[in-house]
């Protein structure tokens, strides 16, 4: 169960928004000086602190101990301190990203998603899926679960063809933007790997479009995909490409986004019981306006 954090104190408040625009200015130094001054107002503010953190880390400083109040406050982890800590060297790598933090960033965003991913980003994920599918599996109807449904975009991509259409997503908010698409005979909100374990129904197609980029151990994901697959069904997903991701296969990008390499892919497929139908090269969004490596994977289930 998620607890709610402390009311956040006015005063303190108003020192973060300055120092947070002194950062957006690109005064690092000053920002985290207007947010130390949040913090002895507020020091129970998780956010204050988790600001603190950026701030010194755009200023080159140490913004391990920052980052670390923040998690101590949190442990559930909402703002992604553990991800930053990462990144900057300072603790393990993850698996993947923590839940309540991807649950609070598209609870946040849901209202806003399709036009933030489709029109700023130029998202094309469900589209590509759609094209691989198609040529995987050209004609009739499917039983389908889109796994990270998020706001239904793969469900739209896959309207007519779907003969039943499954979709969980750990955001309830974007549950709710899918609810309203009227495309779904089934909407759950919960993480996918735990939601599967006793999911009743079986498919002939599973999606994940832009899913597998907030998990970098893969092998939970495709065992529990594979379990509600029928023998021959369809495993179609996006994910970020990385040549030489590391030596796990996978690693975790600026972005609080991993990235694999294609070997990795290939190898997580074949211990899940899947063979690989094809894995090609693709941008599905861009960043900063410029195009992100990709991958667009169809696997077919023994």
């Amino acid at each position: 169960m998620t607890l709610p954090l402390p009311t956040p104190d006015p005063r303190a408040r108003r020192r973060l928004e300055i120092g947070l625009a002194l950062l957006d200015d690109g005064q690092p130094a000053e920002a985290a000086d207007a947010i130390r001054a949040a913090i002895e107002i507020d020091p129970g503010d998780v956010e204050i602190h988790y600001a603190l953190g950026q701030a010194l880390e755009a200023a080159d400083g140490d913004a391990a101990a920052a980052y670390r109040m923040a998690l101590d406050l949190d442990p559930e982890d909402r703002m992604g301190a553990a991800v930053r800590l990462a990144l900057i060297g300072a603790a393990p790598v993850p698996a993947q990203l923590p839940e309540a933090h991807v649950r609070t960033l598209f609870d946040q965003y849901a209202p806003r998603f399709d036009t933030a991913l489709v029109e700023a980003l130029r998202y094309r994920g469900p589209e590509l899926l759609r094209q691989a599918v198609d040529r995987a599996a050209p004609e009739g109807p499917l039983d389908i679960l889109d796994l990270g449904c998020g706001t239904g975009l793969a469900g739209i991509a896959f309207a007519d063809r779907r003969r039943r259409l499954d979709g969980i997503d750990l955001s309830p908010g974007m549950i709710l933007q899918a609810m309203a698409r009227n495309l779904y005979d089934r909407l759950e909100p919960g993480e996918i790997v735990a939601a599967l374990a006793d999911w009743p129904e079986r498919y002939d197609l599973a999606l994940a479009a832009d899913v597998a980029v907030y998990i970098g151990d893969l092998v939970p994901l495709f065992a529990a995909t594979r379990r509600v697959l029928r023998p021959g069904g369809l495993f179609a997903l996006t994910l970020e490409a990385q040549d030489g991701a590391g030596d796990e296969g996978w690693r975790l990008g600026d972005h609080h986004r991993y990235q694999h390499s294609a070997a990795y892919l290939r190898d997580v497929a074949a211990k899940a019981d899947f063979a690989v139908v094809e894995i090609e090269s693709a941008w599905t969004r861009t960043e900063n306006k410029v195009p992100l490596p990709g991958w667009v994977a169809v696997l077919r289930a023994a």
